[in-house]
């Protein structure tokens, strides 16, 4: 996995799971890592064209990009 952040945009924390999750333009991918950055994976690397925005609702159960 590339560890390295090309364009980081949008940024969304999850209070409940003590998540945190962001989009990358330049690599177009979504990750999440564990609020102090350790536990780092790839959510989606496929089919995004420069993604800007995350939002979760962790109430609700869902997540948009």
């Amino acid at each position: 996995m590339c560890l390295i952040l090309e364009s980081p945009a949008g940024l969304a924390v999850d209070w409940v799971t003590s998540k945190l999750y962001w989009t990358d333009a330049g690599t177009n991918r979504i990750e999440v890592s564990t609020l102090d950055g350790s536990m780092r994976g790839l959510l989606v690397w496929e089919g995004l064209d420069k993604p800007r925005d995350i939002v979760v609702d962790p109430m609700g159960k869902c997540d948009f990009m």
